[in-house]
């Protein structure tokens, strides 16, 4: 986060596991707290999106109570219609960036949405795009996680101009 201010970002965006458990520790979160009140005040806004680690069992998370309390904003906007799963782009006020992306979920849940997601519309959209997501591609896995479960990169939308990944918790960089 001092990182983030100090350059002077745009905006943060987490692809999940924004705790490392569900129900985090209230210190954890306190402390969470105050380092995004920091980024806030430099005019730096969070979005984020659900990790595996993010979700509770009784469906409400922290992620969904600072996004309550207008600290940070959740990104992942879906609906099934019919047998499609539509996503709605955030647009971020100061860049004009759009963002969408999906949730993590089990994997076999995961890659039924991925399934039936809508891309020709998530393509069709122009301006600045972003997807978010919280899957480990298979091509890009590295070696260390082979046997991860994974989404080939054909199940992603095209035509983004960044594509933000979380749960590998590694930072990588690929060009496709």
């Amino acid at each position: 986060m001092d990182k983030c201010v100090e350059l002077g970002v745009d905006f943060i965006l987490v692809c999940g596991d924004f705790f490392h458990i569900g129900i985090p520790d209230l210190s954890v979160v306190n402390e969470a707290l105050l380092r995004i009140r920091q980024v806030q005040k430099a005019g730096i806004p969070v979005y984020v999106i659900y990790g595996s680690h993010d979700y509770t069992p009784n469906g409400t998370s922290v992620i969904d109570i600072l996004d309550t309390a207008g600290v940070i904003t959740k990104v992942a906007n879906w609906r099934v219609i019919g047998s499609k799963v539509k996503l709605d782009f955030f647009e971020d006020k100061k860049t004009g960036a759009k963002l969408a992306g999906i949730s993590a979920r089990k994997i076999g849940l995961e890659r039924k949405y991925y399934e039936m997601l809508d891309k020709e519309s998530l393509e069709k959209e122009d301006g600045f795009k972003v997807f978010a997501f919280h899957s480990a591609i298979t091509e890009f896995k590295p070696e260390h996680l082979s046997e991860m479960e994974s989404l080939p990169i054909s199940y992603f939308p095209k035509g983004f101009d960044y594509y933000a990944g979380g749960n590998i918790h590694e930072r990588a960089e690929f060009k496709f």
